[in-house]
């Protein structure tokens, strides 16, 4: 953390012998949040108190310190570095890691709630939702995933008014939320039955205890969305003061995580690039007890709602996840490029009988596909290949069809899935030619 800059929780103890007073912890907070290096909001978080007592009465601002600012460019360094890397990779292999990317994101998000999921289903229904392949029955997680893969488009989710957080929780949950826990106010949820409170935690320790009525958190909601839609903010500061605001106003029985990370996601995905935005819930699931923690201390009223530490810590996880993704792309884009040396060294040893063009092709693809994805059901289908191989290299369909039945015969090629097709390079051919970590 930033050297004799601490929480204001615990400036108190770092004076003794003398302990700090309530009116001195005061003025400190007054001139943390009037300083010329500071930004103040407009959101008034419910914080509570190490008495039980709740407050809103604090707006939520930070301090822009230098560990800040060096994040924040390391973030944007490292999107830059990840779309550069990205340009350079094969079509396939930038389809599959993405898509790999996203099978994790969508389990981690939901792993974090404690739902669990089935990776292998994830990527099934990636594919489907990319081929247009309709079910007659809704899917779980169908819906979850369609709106991610939507924030491709570079299309910018807008909230311009209360309405919108209910239409994007609808489609974003859609058959994900048991009945029982469904709004049950207007947009959001209200009182609960016979005065029960709602608390965030577990049954031993509350975490947090946020707004009780659906007026308080329109109020509360509206706020947001006028803070939103406010650009005089850079935007990673306004996403993640966003996400903590969302978060600490809890406006759905179930599923505010989910959403909140999503809503993370897409403004990433829109300001910085599609590889960060589908790494939110994976950098948090690494680190969620970091994650636990920051939120439950920007919940404390001794904290007078300063999201300087918050937006740290936030920067900290989000920025080592794209330094592994960096990593990642860097490795497998060397390894891409001297197993495909080698594939071109293999097919060229084949004698004249061997469609060699359509077998090194085949090779090529499928080797993208086994690299740049762990998941089988993500891999590249026989259809993807005789598609690719007539548009970018004038193969015919039955030239390809013809090759991969000579790659069976030599077994350089095993079938996996019959309906629809689906072939992958042998492991003892595949592993040959990569090189050794």
């Amino acid at each position: 953390m930033t050297k004799g800059y601490h929480q204001l929780s615990k400036e108190k103890y770092l004076h003794k012998p003398k302990m700090v007073t309530k009116e001195e912890i005061d003025q400190i907070y007054q001139a943390r949040l009037n300083g010329v290096s500071s930004y103040r909001t407009n959101l008034y978080p419910l914080l509570t108190g190490k008495n039980g007592v709740q407050t809103n009465k604090y707006p939520i601002f930070f301090v822009y310190l230098p560990e800040i600012i060096k994040l924040e460019s390391e973030l944007r360094e490292n999107s830059n570095k990840i779309k550069e890397l990205a340009q350079t990779l094969p079509g396939v292999a930038k389809r599959q890691f993405l898509n790999q990317l996203l099978a994790l994101e969508i389990n981690y998000t939901n792993r974090i709630e404690g739902v669990e999921t089935d990776r292998g289903e994830i990527s099934t229904i990636i594919r489907e939702n990319e081929q247009n392949i309709h079910r007659p029955a809704h899917r779980r997680l169908q819906s979850t995933i369609r709106m991610y893969q939507e924030t491709q488009s570079n299309h910018l989710i807008k909230i311009e008014k209360l309405r919108d957080f209910r239409m994007i929780y609808d489609s974003l949950l859609e058959g994900e939320i048991e009945k029982n826990k469904l709004p049950n106010g207007e947009l959001f949820r209200d009182e609960l039955p016979s005065g029960e409170e709602l608390r965030i935690g577990d049954a031993v320790h509350t975490v947090h205890i946020p707004p009780q009525t659906e007026e308080a958190i329109f109020e509360a909601l509206t706020s947001l969305i006028e803070f939103m839609n406010n650009d005089d903010l850079p935007s990673i500061y306004k996403s993640l003061i966003t996400h903590f605001f969302f978060e600490n106003t809890h406006p759905f029985l179930d599923g505010n995580g989910r959403m909140g990370r999503y809503l993370l996601s897409t403004y990433l995905s829109h300001k910085y690039d599609h590889f960060t935005g589908f790494s939110v819930a994976t950098a948090i699931h690494a680190r969620v007890q970091t994650y636990y923690r920051i939120f439950k201390e920007a919940d404390q009223a001794e904290n007078y709602a300063e999201l300087t530490f918050f937006i740290i810590q936030m920067l900290k996880l989000l920025v080592a996840q794209q330094e592994e993704i960096v990593a990642t792309l860097s490795s497998d884009q060397q390894k891409l490029a001297q197993i495909t040396t080698a594939f071109k060294q293999r097919v060229n040893s084949l004698d004249e009988k061997y469609d060699k063009d359509a077998i090194y092709t085949i090779l090529f693809y499928l080797g993208e596909s086994k690299l740049f994805t762990e998941n089988k059901e993500l891999g590249i289908m026989d259809n993807d290949i005789i598609q690719l191989n007539s548009k970018n290299d004038n193969i015919s369909i039955r030239r390809t069809k013809n090759a991969i039945m000579q790659l069976e015969k030599m077994q350089w090629i095993k079938e996996i899935n019959g309906r629809p097709k689906q072939h992958e390079i042998c492991d003892e051919i595949f592993e040959v030619n990569a090189p050794e970590d």
